[in-house]
């Protein structure tokens, strides 16, 4: 039996941010290099704000191939926290792509076989 390479490269990325304008930096940022699951002109916006339940967007890129250039010095008005979540070269991928955009300080990391779990905090390059 002939097997057919596995070319896709999914990512998901889970933005915690103050404001939508932040995630949609970051999320512009990534679909200047990666396909999305979003339609263009779906980006973030306001959603109501419930005390005690933390305000999350989330969005999956497809990383298997790498395009555009990234946009550096992206402007955030504050901190946003970033887990991505993929295979270890999806999650490579990712990173690379915001660390030539942001600031980034790892947090923490899950890994297995197949899998990693990454939390990134990013800021603007000026900001740290």
């Amino acid at each position: 039996m002939t097997r057919t390479p596995h070319t896709d490269e999914p990512a998901q990325v889970v933005l915690s941010a103050q404001s939508p304008a932040d995630a949609e930096a970051v999320f512009s940022t990534l679909r200047s290099c990666f396909d999305s699951d979003r339609a263009d002109g779906d980006t973030a916006h306001d959603q109501p704000h419930r005390p005690g339940h933390p305000v999350v967007w989330t969005e999956t890129f497809e990383t298997s191939e790498v395009r555009g250039d990234v946009r550096p010095d992206a402007d955030l008005s504050a901190a946003v926290t970033a887990d991505l979540q993929g295979s270890h070269l999806a999650v490579d991928r990712l990173r690379d792509v915001l660390t030539r955009a942001f600031s980034v300080r790892t947090e923490g990391t899950v890994s297995g076989d197949q899998e990693v779990e990454l939390q990134i905090v990013l800021e603007s390059t000026g900001q740290s």
